[in-house]
């Protein structure tokens, strides 16, 4: 009984600071315009079911507008890595960038592996070598955008995705380089090396856990000491170090089980067993496999959806019925498994501890505070959603899934903008745009299954049943 006011405390700290997207769903009336849309959009996604991604790219450009700028996609013959099957040219141009590296003349290394890129980019060992050059005599923040463009190209490619968990794992992005890892790993289980990348991912997860729980303990000491200095030893600090210190997966569970009691949750095995499939085909992409995720339906009509600490995702009603395909709802529980696999959740409840106290002598509620929590916030938003398109793409669906979502928000703000430096997650249109460059420079394919037709009998199904919930509760007023 004595724990119960702390989780109290800790689920209204979380809460208050997690997304809340109050916005109302759309009309689910459809225009004869809308409604060809759809319709070849399952003439498309039937097409991609049955192998020919041609016949449904063809289809799915009919029907999805283009991005500004946007260039075809250049199908690309099969990656090799034999310099003898380069053209004459070519080979000049390999022969000429590894002697620029052997002599440290970078007037030989970059120019003719740019050249031999452009005309040969199924040739796998220039990426690889641009790595290594740009380490060596660049800017390293250019390493990962060559390699993860690499990736996008030829995911198949063991070599180049070692090349990219070698440069993350020097960047000490461990979490990122076990997401790289497992995705291979589970994306080709047949590969001869599929169980050295599953073993590549635990090890980096591993060190991920191990600076986390670093950073934990020194924060949750340093927050029981301002607690002692400014003689408030009683307050949060204290009282939620033993949850914090539980860990992740021990602090969501109690936290969910708390939010449960104060939601309505939709109980329909069709709806949440789609929601549940969806939600785990993202997470097992995601790199960590120490959390039991759960995914949640609430009887609620706002466009909503949020993440608690150790993979617990509630999703609205409203969300589902506003989306228009599988890939939107699936960007939408990428971006929140994002959220806690990234750890945001359980940070932002750690640095709230730490706020509270600091709010003795500079109030929580202080604008400066505040303004703290916000601009973190956008930040690991645009984390978020930058992993969770990156994974939505691996996982097979359209990769701009999580980008419609956004054009769905921005098309029901009606005058209603919140400028984007007053909230706590970047404006829409931005978001929309950041998200159009990432799968563009990415090359990662928005002409992928999009998944209408088993969502809109959702959506069906889920119509009538909350039908069914507002004439009972019709009934009850009555009464």
């Amino acid at each position: 009984m004595k724990k119960k006011p702390l989780l109290w405390v800790a689920c209204g700290i979380f809460l208050f600071l997690c997304l809340h997207l109050t916005i109302p769903i759309i009309s689910t009336a459809q225009t004869p315009n809308v409604a060809n849309r759809l319709q070849t959009l399952v003439k498309a996604d039937q097409l991609y079911l049955a192998g020919d991604t041609a016949g449904a790219e063809k289809l799915y450009r009919q029907v999805k507008t283009p991005f500004a700028q946007e260039a075809s996609r250049i199908t690309l013959p099969e990656p090799i890595t034999d310099p003898e099957q380069l053209s004459g040219a070519g080979r000049v141009y390999w022969r000429n960038a590894t002697e620029g590296m052997q002599q440290g003349l970078t007037s030989k290394i970059f120019v003719p592996l740019q050249m031999l890129l452009e005309r040969h980019p199924e040739f796998t060992p220039a990426y690889t070598l641009y790595a290594e050059a740009t380490k060596k005599y660049g800017d390293k923040k250019d390493i990962l955008p060559v390699l993860e463009r690499a990736i996008s190209i030829f995911p198949q490619s063991a070599e180049l995705n070692q090349a990219l968990i070698k440069a993350q794992q020097e960047a000490e992005q461990w979490l990122e380089a076990s997401i790289t890892a497992r995705q291979f790993a589970m994306t080709y289980p047949d590969h001869p090396q599929a169980e050295e990348f599953t073993s590549i991912a635990e090890n980096n997860f591993n060190r991920f856990r191990s600076q986390l729980n670093q950073q934990v303990v020194l924060q949750g000491i340093v927050g029981a000491t301002i607690g002692i200095v400014t003689g408030n030893a009683n307050l949060q600090a204290v009282t939620l170090a033993p949850l914090l210190l539980q860990g992740e997966s021990a602090m969501g569970a109690q936290l969910a089980a708390v939010y449960k009691q104060q939601s309505t949750l939709i109980e329909d095995p069709t709806i949440v067993e789609y929601v549940s499939r969806i939600g785990n085909n993202i997470a097992n992409l995601m790199g960590r496999n120490d959390f039991d995720y759960e995914f949640n339906v609430i009887l609620d009509d706002s466009l909503n959806a949020f993440a608690l600490p150790g993979g617990k995702v509630f999703v609205n009603t409203g969300a589902i019925m506003a989306l228009n395909s599988e890939a939107e709802l699936a960007g939408l529980l990428g971006h929140e498994v994002g959220h806690a696999v990234l750890s945001h959740g359980f940070d932002r409840i750690t640095n709230a501890n730490l706020l509270a106290n600091v709010g003795q002598i500079i109030p929580f509620g202080n604008l400066i505070s505040n303004l703290a929590i916000l601009d973190y916030g956008r930040q690991q938003e645009t984390q978020a959603d930058v992993v969770g398109t990156r994974v939505l793409a691996g996982a097979g669906y359209a990769a701009d899934g999580l980008r419609n979502f956004f054009v769905t928000i921005k098309q029901q703000e009606k005058g209603r903008t919140i400028p984007a430096y007053l909230s706590t997650h970047p404006a829409s249109e931005d978001r929309m745009r950041y998200l159009e460059e990432i799968i563009q420079r990415n090359g990662y394919n928005r002409y992928a299954f999009e998944g209408v037709q088993t969502h809109k009998e959702i959506q069906a199904r889920l119509e009538q049943i909350l039908e069914e919930s507002k004439q009972q509760e019709d009934e009850i007023v009555q009464e």
